[in-house]
């Protein structure tokens, strides 16, 4: 299943006057894509290899682009940039392998307006489209910390930040005068908000964050005195 948040108001244009166009350099991926749409009575008007031949149809507000594009692959994230230079009216929705929160802020960013993960494209994108076309962005439930500003403690944020410096585990511990264990916890909990894996893939999404709603909290140097409470 998936979260939608509502896009502006001027994006949308309802299912009844929607257009959809799949952009897949696969034919399988094509084929499933309009299939997927055309059981919901969603048909799709074109079926093209690329972003490049966008510029050959006719497209606007009223078009969805479905583009099967791998967002944990550099070179096609830039063709998926590419296809919002080329079309910047149309809404973009993503059909992509199962990825992270990180690569759902890569899409994001890129210009997509929702992600269907390849595997389940079947069930969810033809509620997508319709989603999307009623001004809705769409991601994976389970990935929407990666779209929302999560809710981290003070503590966390100042673990987080430490973290991004480099710091290992039983560095940022000394640092902050709290056991290891206690790191690794925050560590669990930032990974649970953030719905990622890894020490790397949080520093990715926090930078991301950071750069959208604000600085992290200050972290207190290290000669800091006293023992701050965990």
């Amino acid at each position: 299943m998936e979260v939608a948040v509502q896009r502006p108001a001027s994006d949308a244009v309802g299912p009844a006057t929607t257009s959809v166009i799949a952009i897949a350099n696969s034919r399988k991926i094509r084929q499933r894509i309009a299939k997927a749409l055309t059981t919901q009575d969603l048909p799709t008007t074109a079926e093209i290899d690329g972003p490049a031949e966008v510029v050959d149809l006719r497209v606007d507000a009223s078009t969805i682009l479905v583009f099967a594009c791998d967002v944990d692959e550099s070179r096609q994230v830039t063709s998926l940039r590419r296809l919002r230079r080329e079309a910047p009216k149309p809404a973009v929705v993503v059909v992509s392998p199962p990825t992270t929160g990180t690569g759902v802020r890569r899409a994001l960013d890129a210009g997509a307006d929702a992600l269907v993960f390849e595997p389940e494209l079947e069930l969810t994108l033809a509620a997508t489209v319709r989603a999307v076309a009623s001004g809705q962005s769409v991601v994976p439930r389970k990935l929407r910390a990666s779209v929302e500003k999560p809710n981290l403690s003070h503590r966390e944020s100042q673990v987080l930040t430490l973290v991004r410096r480099g710091l290992t585990n039983a560095e940022i511990a000394e640092h902050l005068y709290l056991a290891e264990s206690t790191i690794k916890s925050h560590l669990s909990s930032i990974f649970t908000k953030f719905g990622v894996r890894s020490r790397m893939e949080a520093a990715a999404v926090s930078l991301d964050l950071e750069q959208t709603f604000g600085a992290l909290s200050k972290v207190p140097p290290s000669d800091a005195p006293g023992r701050a409470a965990g």
